[in-house]
């Protein structure tokens, strides 16, 4: 997504796909609804790029040319003026904006930013917990990092078949079938694993370089007529467009769709500037401008676009994105008259001193980035401004110790504390094999707890139900991530095989009490389990299995955003953490979704517990557990923290296990 037109054959309409490209990219994350298939313009990006990039390579090898000293030079006058400019804005807006936890992956980003490891970095992240696209301003350098770790190969390669006079397009179609095959075998299992893999992803840039391969020598006539340049022009455009509209992120990616995506891109690519739609389209002045500032429009956009969610702690207004949107196509603009054009083709192309000046400045913002990541995100920013400060929500000095936990303690350690996590509690990709044996006990009465994630919350409370002796029960926990307790939904893969294997175990173990408990309304947030009318057919089939007592439980407090982080954002705002929250902070769609779950229990004659009737009251809801509690309610936007799942579980064990 990264490189210029080889001067001797510029092609304006390549320049134009590369606007279609970006475009995509940027309207997509602006308005995702509007546009959820445009993610492919990275896969387009990634075409037109090793189609580029290899045909200057071929070239120059044809002409004993080819240095790869040149080559990394030019790599780095193109990448690293927009790169560093990036980076720095990234860390220094970030210094202002963030808590020390957002801070702290920022400055982690920002160094794998800086030496091209973005992909690594987000792959290791990627999970149930793991942080919502929008709070990572530097997610978007994974595609840089993956096109950048190719190049560090392709030309050693390729310069490896010119000596040994070995046929290029053959290696490239095997290499690419390869890379093909190994990210369709990675898809099926983990996307994530697919999606950011690099020996997976290679296949695309490589489609673009078999293009390449394919051009008739430079001396030869060209081939082919307009007609079939106007068949490729039309169908790759139209396979193009039916891409993005039925793409979207629901649907397993890369992929065949990547394969559609690239195909469509190549097509376009060979239909040269003869096809009507290269001609007429792409070859016009306005998409030609877009392409040119596309590089350091693609680094800017989403910065732009992700720090304003992250302080709104939703998406701003339409209008607003717009703005960005416009910001961000002016400060691309800039970049590239300012900056890119001088070092490349300006008065700075020609110093010796460039290259490692720009070397040296963006391993500076990776330095700067591992300092910030080294010191916790710099959690003195905030903490200073607790000192000699009085809150009516508890003293100076539990004001301090909160905040030291809020800045300090988070992510998914934070959030599954205390949980067997991995054990009885499975991510979602992990199958019903999994599940150890010390999940079920064979004590009695069984208390068998089955759900989602925030069933899983609940396990740190029962245990210490158990440990303190008040009750007397053997306990059994199958929970799962985005995984309700309702037989044949997939909402992800492999829920509907726990749920199949959890009831089976509920058939041979017969507990005396089955506790259902999920995140019931999710589907109105997220959208994954729009469809909960089988929770009446599961409950049925548990009294089938002679489950004698059922309790469902409803929803604790859940927040709009991430409780710290509503936390922080109001002490930075007001000087206050306040002991309730009303119900402007909360979930809108929590208290009906209680409401509806109280009556579709009573209709299948169970019992039912709102967890909001425990920690909510007329002033609001509880953000920790009193004013001198040190750890808040929730570390993310509804998981109950050990100390609220221990609080939690006391108040209704007597209704669960009777009186004592």
């Amino acid at each position: 997504m990264s490189h210029p037109p080889h001067p001797d054959h510029y092609r304006p309409d390549i320049d134009g796909l590369r606007a279609i490209a970006v475009s995509a990219v940027v309207i997509h994350h602006a308005f995702p609804e509007w546009f959820p298939g445009g993610f492919i313009g990275v896969d387009i990006f990634f075409v037109i790029s090793g189609y580029l990039i290899s045909s200057i390579i071929m070239d120059q090898l044809a002409r004993r040319r080819f240095s790869f000293a040149d080559f990394y030079a030019r790599r780095v006058k193109r990448i690293f003026p927009a790169l560093f400019l990036v980076l720095a804005f990234t860390l220094l807006y970030g210094w202002f904006v963030l808590s020390p936890l957002e801070y702290k992956a920022v400055g982690k980003h920002a160094v794998a930013g800086s030496f091209f490891l973005s992909n690594f970095a987000f792959w290791q992240e990627a999970g149930y917990f793991d942080a919502s696209a929008v709070e990572k301003p530097l997610l978007h350098l994974w595609s840089l990092a993956i096109e950048e770790q190719f190049y560090m190969f392709w030309p050693l390669l390729l310069v490896a078949l010119h000596r040994a006079h070995q046929p290029r397009k053959a290696w490239i179609l095997g290499l690419l079938l390869l890379s093909l095959g190994f990210n369709l075998w990675l898809l099926r299992g983990d996307p994530n694993d697919a999606f950011y893999h690099p020996l997976g992803r290679f296949w695309e840039m490589m489609m673009g370089a078999y293009l390449a391969a394919s051009r008739p020598a430079p001396d030869a006539p060209v081939p082919g007529t307009a007609r079939r340049a106007q068949w490729f022009s039309s169908l790759g455009i139209g396979l193009l467009v039916l891409v993005m509209v039925e793409l979207n992120p629901e649907r397993r990616f890369p992929g065949g769709w990547a394969f559609a995506g690239t195909l469509a891109t190549c097509l376009l690519i060979a239909a040269g500037p003869r096809g009507w739609f290269n001609r007429h389209v792409l070859s016009s002045k306005p998409m030609v401008w877009i392409g040119l500032i596309s590089y350091p429009l693609y680094l800017w956009h989403w910065p732009l676009l992700a720090y304003p969610h992250i302080e709104l702690g939703e998406a701003p207004p339409a209008l607003q994105q717009t703005g960005w949107v416009l910001l961000a196509v002016l400060l691309a603009w800039l970049t590239y008259r300012l900056v890119e054009q001088p070092i490349r083709f300006g008065q700075w192309r020609q110093w010796r001193f460039t290259t490692v000046t720009l070397s040296a400045a963006v391993a500076l913002t990776g330095l700067t980035g591992f300092t910030v990541y080294k010191k916790e995100g710099q959690p003195e920013r905030l903490q200073r401004l607790a000192a000699n400060q009085a809150a009516k929500d508890g003293t100076p000095e539990q004001i301090q110790k909160l905040l030291t936990t809020l800045s300090s303690k988070g992510g998914k350690s934070a959030v599954v504390e205390g949980w067997r996590d991995g054990d009885c509690m499975l991510d979602y990709n992990q199958p019903p094999s999994h599940y150890k044996p010390f999940c079920v006990e064979k004590k009695r009465p069984l208390v068998f707890l089955w759900g989602d994630s925030h069933a899983g919350s609940l396990y740190p409370g029962f245990k210490a139900l158990q440990d303190s002796g008040t009750y007397s029960f053997g306990f059994a926990e199958r929970t799962g991530a985005i995984c309700p307790p309702i037989l044949g939904i997939e909402p992800r893969p492999l829920c509907k095989s726990l749920n199949d294997d959890t009831i089976r175990v509920i058939r041979e173990t017969k507990p005396d009490i089955v506790v259902l408990y999920a995140w019931w309304h999710e589907g109105k947030v997220k959208g994954r389990y729009k469809d909960t009318s089988g929770l009446e057919p599961t409950v049925a089939e548990l009294k089938k299995a002679g489950v004698k007592r059922i309790v469902l439980l409803g929803a604790v407090p859940y927040w709009r955003g991430d409780l710290p982080k509503v936390l922080l954002k109001l002490w930075k705002e007001q000087q206050r953490l306040p002991l309730r929250l009303g119900d402007e902070y909360l979930d809108p769609h929590v208290k009906a979704a209680t409401a509806e779950m109280r009556q579709r229990s009573a209709a299948m004659g169970i019992q039912f517990i709102s967890g909001m009737d425990y920690f909510c009251n007329r002033d609001g809801c509880l953000t920790r557990m009193e004013p001198g509690a040190t750890e808040p309610l929730s570390y993310d936007y509804g998981h109950l923290s050990l100390p609220a799942a221990t609080y939690y579980v006391e108040q209704i064990a007597p209704l669960i296990l009777g009186q004592r």
